[in-house]
């Protein structure tokens, strides 16, 4: 599973990232020894380990459950499952922003690997077809807590010689290219869509295979 990345100067459900992944360790130590599927943690707890005021904590334990870190039990429970995602955040790693400069040469990179795969990856059945970047990159900030891209792709053309082997199936495909493309920096995160005007606006094309 991929290690949660949580970045500094950015408030996660009230908190910085150092307080989340502390709080969340301490609610785990609460749980400690339980099988997951019996680990609970009640509204209370969760204010004390957060340090969200009284008045603050339904709202936040809401953004929890919506946000997947919490499980409801039932409609009225005070008490919570613990999710996966949660314990990811007990083992996060924090970073600092990413400069948009470096943002910049980091989309520069994703654009040649685009093209270095598309030229090799001759066993996999797809190749990239467009890659546009999205959300925080498109705000100017000098300063971003994540890299969104959106990605489509096309069926390869077939081989002028058969390929010996086993060529991937279409979802090992899509996650092939997913690694290649997130693999530079744990601020990337590829969205595949079926074309690109489905991503929210506005967006910036950074690589059209030929």
């Amino acid at each position: 599973m991929k290690t949660l990345t949580l970045v500094t100067k950015r408030l996660y459900f009230g908190v910085d990232a150092l307080r989340l992944r502390d709080a969340a360790e301490r609610v785990l130590l609460r749980v400690q020894g339980l099988p997951p599927e019996r680990a609970r943690v009640n509204a209370d707890a969760l204010s004390r380990d957060f340090g969200w005021n009284e008045s603050a904590t339904p709202d936040m334990v809401r953004q929890m459950v919506d946000g997947g870190l919490l499980q409801r039990l039932s409609p009225h429970a005070q008490e919570f499952g613990i999710t996966d995602k949660f314990r990811r955040c007990a083992q996060a790693r924090i970073v600092d922003p990413l400069p948009r400069a470096r943002a910049q040469l980091l989309l520069a990179h994703v654009a040649d690997v685009a093209a270095q795969f598309n030229r090799t990856g001759v066993r996999n059945k797809y190749e990239i077809d467009a890659i546009a970047v999205f959300n925080g990159y498109m705000t100017g900030d000098d300063d971003l807590t994540e890299l969104s891209i959106g990605v489509t792709g096309r069926r390869r053309p077939p081989a002028e010689r058969p390929l010996i082997g086993r060529a991937t199936v279409p979802t090992e495909g899509t996650e092939h290219i997913r690694a290649l493309l997130e693999a530079p920096s744990p601020f990337i995160q590829a969205n595949f869509v079926p074309r690109l005007t489905e991503l929210p606006r506005p967006f910036s094309v950074v690589f059209k295979a030929d």
